[in-house]
């Protein structure tokens, strides 16, 4: 058994989140805080709108009760956020794009009376009756559940997320957790009053806590941008530069397809939510200092992370960095053929301890708690590491949980909705490449294969009334039969052998690409009035058709030019010079 302990810290004398933004406050009330498309709100703004809040909370609500939140991308979020810490009350954020059976789940086990919502005024919120779509059939008042009385009071948030058994896990938060993870990340960070945040992840993920409240509590500035500002590649790489943005933390897919530029004002560059890769560093520590970071939902976001990172040292991996947080890791050895493979290196599962472990998962039939021996706080991560001089190194998953451009997920609950659908018989949902003739490793599309009589279509349709937009895979395929191994269980890696490589060169631009389109969605019957993303595309397959428009000599071709196209019909129809009967592939 391998451990590193992090040195112990004086809790008494640390600052908890809201001491340090109320610091803040006193420092500079008319600094900016909050800056959005639409307006902008100052520390003094901020104070005095989350304390407004507080007030109604307190009248409207009772110790121990959940407050959900709308997660819109606007002031008033993090308004609600910083008022339900100051209020001692535990908060959800609830996405309204999500699906109205996911939401009515979270809200029901956590017993969600009220959601926090903003008004027409920038930063103003209020506290409304939970939506009836979200509440479901359930008209009375829900009170608090009393197997978290105990922890009322230090409990930050709630957060859901997949299980290996294709549920949605509900994770209770602790607050004195998260104060030592935000207190880290602003020291080594180096966040100060001139430090401006691009607040990156979906609001519902952890991930963004860390963006949000390493800059509220160093007195910076946090830029909030809508949802198609942060698409991966040249517009990321136009928002970065025109919004000065000087700490960004985002994912591996995010950070590949983006192009650093000498006009960017980049301090400190995160990579999270998935495998850091040599190539990455390589290019972020140009012009920024680079940073990995590690950690679980069920950890308090992130327990380890490095210092700037050298490409040189990075040559033969990326490591996951020393301890974020307060808390202790430890590795457990395993029979597995990994440690066989990496013999001469401490091999095993990545075990958190300590006071970064969540309380536990909140379920149906009770809390379960994340507690070893002695009443320790423990969390087997399930991923496999490696140690080697001294450094963690991230190896695999034990479980076939995946991560697709930054989002974890269960390929298990996927296929487990897929087969609710009384037209289709068997479903595998695999991570791979958009195309089957890159890189096998690639794993920037989610591929569900399929035996049945449902269309393509009927089935994409069918999982987007049941699960989260960025679980419903991107490629369908359809299959006679599933190919199986000796010992009867479904032979994953023939399956990609069964799609189609992207197709060649065609007669006309039109022909190309449709055919390209066919590839990177599955659907052989996609035509001209198919809109692109409404049958598949992503960020990652647009980067793909991006590159085919613009192989074909449409040179100045972008990604607005693809999100504007109402059809596939009105793209083709743009491309300059457009005559179809005479335009051939270059």
């Amino acid at each position: 058994m391998h451990r590193i302990n992090k040195e112990e810290t004086n809790v008494k004398e640390s600052m908890s989140i809201v001491e340090m933004i109320d610091h803040c406050v006193r420092m500079d009330p008319e600094h900016t805080a909050i800056e959005t498309p639409t307006a902008s709100l100052t520390y003094g703004d901020l104070d005095k709108e989350s304390r407004s809040l507080v007030s109604h909370i307190e009248r409207m609500t009772v110790p121990g009760e959940f407050v959900g939140i709308e997660g819109q991308r606007n002031a008033a979020t993090i308004v609600a956020m910083v008022g339900l810490l100051r209020a001692h009350r535990p908060f959800v954020v609830i996405d309204p794009r999500d699906s109205a059976e996911s939401n009515r789940s979270k809200i029901s086990r956590l017993r969600v009376n009220r959601v926090a919502q903003g008004t027409a005024n920038p930063g103003e919120v209020e506290l409304v009756p939970t939506p009836s779509p979200w509440r479901g059939h359930d008209t009375n008042q829900l009170t608090p559940r009393k197997d978290l009385h105990e922890f009322y009071g230090n409990i930050a948030y709630a957060i859901h997320t997949s299980g290996s058994t294709g549920e949605p896990k509900c994770v209770i938060v602790a607050r004195d957790s998260l104060n030592g993870v935000i207190t880290d990340h602003r020291r080594r960070l180096e966040v100060g009053p001139q430090s401006r945040t691009l607040q990156f992840a979906k609001l519902t993920f952890d991930g963004c806590l860390t963006e949000i409240f390493w800059t509220l509590c160093a007195g910076a500035r946090l830029v909030m941008v809508d949802e198609s500002a942060l698409t991966p590649g040249a517009v990321l790489q136009d928002t970065l530069t025109r919004h000065a943005i000087t700490h960004l933390k985002t994912t591996p897919f995010a950070l590949t397809a983006t192009e650093p530029t000498p006009g960017m004002h980049l301090r400190h560059v995160l990579n999270g939510g998935g495998a850091c890769r040599p190539a990455v560093v390589e290019k972020w520590a140009r012009i920024a200092a680079f940073h990995n970071a590690y950690g679980c939902t069920e950890t308090t976001i992130c327990n380890l992370l490095t210092d700037g990172l050298s490409p040189e040292a990075c040559r033969d991996g990326v490591p996951l960095g020393d301890v974020v947080g307060e808390c202790g890791v430890k590795i457990t050895r395993q029979k597995t053929d990994h440690a066989t493979e990496l013999s001469s290196d401490l091999c095993g599962e990545l075990v958190i301890t300590g006071k970064s472990v969540a309380i536990g998962y909140l379920t149906d039939d009770g809390l379960q708690r994340f507690s070893g021996p002695a009443d320790t706080q423990v969390y087997p991560t399930g991923d496999i590491v490696t140690v080697r001089d001294g450094q963690f190194f991230f190896v695999e998953r034990c479980d076939r949980q995946v991560k697709v451009r930054g989002y974890r997920i269960d390929p298990g609950e996927v296929e487990s909705v897929a087969c609710r659908l009384d037209t289709v018989v068997e479903a595998v949902v695999l991570a791979e490449s958009h195309a089957v003739d890159q890189d096998a490793e690639a794993t920037d599309a989610l591929v569900c294969y399929y035996q049945g009589a449902a269309g393509p279509r009927m089935l994409r349709r069918h999982l987007e009334a049941h699960l989260n937009p960025y679980k419903v895979p991107s490629l369908f395929k359809r299959l006679d039969i599933m190919p199986y191994t000796r010992n009867g269980k479904v032979d994953r890696h023939a399956l990609q052998a069964t799609r189609t490589p992207i197709a060649g060169e065609a007669a006309t631009v039109e022909a190309q690409v449709m055919s390209l389109v066919q590839s990177l969605t599955g659907l052989d019957d996609a035509h001209r009035n198919d809109n692109f993303f409404d049958i598949g595309g992503d960020s990652a397959s647009t980067l793909i058709l991006l590159g085919k428009l613009k192989e074909l000599g449409w040179t100045d071709v972008g990604v607005r030019d693809v999100l504007r196209a109402a059809t596939l019909g009105d793209l083709i129809d743009a491309f300059p010079g457009k005559e179809a009967e005479r335009l051939c592939a270059v």
